[in-house]
């Protein structure tokens, strides 16, 4: 792994269903475990109508050259298919059919801070459908065995939100969407007024919208710097729509402040190849466990300074 690539961060959570299910398991302890039965196998999900696919997904165990806490991350990719257009060659012509061409992402679980390090690629898509395609994974059999609905999404940075607050003379709109509570280092306030609400409402979700047609609307920091500290965390997102660069409206949303940090990778070959092994035969290919406990090495580092509320720049 002498090669480094980008990695969005991601935040998942878990918030129990209302209706209770007598066929359901307590979570584990840490609760971010809970992800292992989606992840650990190999196993293949649609949504809308493409397929995905958890492969070569295992624990990483610490080397004599690397200290972390065995049990607590799982390496593994994430895969999208696609069908490619191929063309074969046979006598006097070039024969065309279509073939499956997967697109696998390395991607490392923090099973205590719930974190996720997923490797950007152009090619499966932007930062929200990765997020969107994790969750779609996660939530069926997570919802099956422990009656909790899973979360995806991104740790952002605060300051992004406030430069676009103090940048537009206008603004016509602010919506906040609030995950209920769930990670531990997340806003007191916020976590406090939701979970208080939860007990009223038992809500998955809250969603805070603030309009003024004339684009006169005032975003005053107390309380929204409480809100948006909380979504910062991976517990939410927001949008704000403001005056355009050349008239009209322009929105704005939190999936531009998305962290992303740098983590060794294996080459585009090496995951090619390790990734078409171990979609054949669910299992991690051999020879991953150094090359994962460098790469776990790294994330360590920065789980820790995440978990702070810092962020690279």
């Amino acid at each position: 792994m002498k090669h480094t690539g980008e990695f969005l961060v991601l935040r998942y959570s878990l918030v129990q269903e209302a209706q209770e299910s007598i066929d359901s398991s307590p979570l584990p302890e840490p609760k971010g475990v809970a992800v292992r039965v989606a992840l650990i196998g190999d196993r293949e999900f649609v949504r809308n109508n493409v397929r995905y696919a958890f492969v070569g997904f295992s624990e990483v165990k610490p080397t004599e050259k690397t200290q972390f806490r065995a049990g607590r991350y799982i390496v593994g990719k994430v895969a999208k298919l696609r069908t490619a257009h191929v063309g074969e060659k046979i006598p006097g012509d070039i024969v065309e059919h279509e073939a499956d061409d997967w697109i696998p992402l390395v991607a490392v679980f923090d099973l205590q801070e719930q974190f996720i390090f997923v490797q950007k690629d152009w090619k499966f898509g932007t930062e929200s459908q990765i997020g969107n395609a994790i969750q779609a994974g996660l939530r069926e059999p997570i919802l099956a065995k422990y009656n909790h609905r899973v979360f995806v999404e991104p740790k952002t940075k605060t300051a992004e939100f406030w430069s676009v607050v103090k940048s537009h003379s206008k603004i016509y709109r602010l919506e906040i969407r609030l995950i209920s509570p769930n990670i531990l280092r997340t806003n007191e306030k916020a976590r406090e007024a939701l979970e208080e609400l939860k007990k009223l409402y038992g809500q998955d979700e809250m969603t805070l919208a603030l309009e003024n047609e004339s684009g006169k609307l005032e975003v005053p920091k107390e309380p929204i710097a409480d809100y948006i500290d909380y979504a910062a965390e991976g517990e939410g997102k927001w949008t704000l729509v403001t005056e355009g660069t050349r008239g009209g409206k322009k929105k704005h949303t939190s999936e531009t402040a998305a962290i992303s940090v740098e983590l060794p990778v294996p080459t585009e070959e090496e995951i090619h190849n390790e990734g078409q092994l171990e979609l054949e035969t669910g299992f991690p290919a051999p020879g991953r466990e150094t090359s994962d406990a460098s790469l776990i090495a790294q994330v360590v580092g920065k789980s820790e300074y995440l978990s702070r509320g810092e962020s690279d720049d």
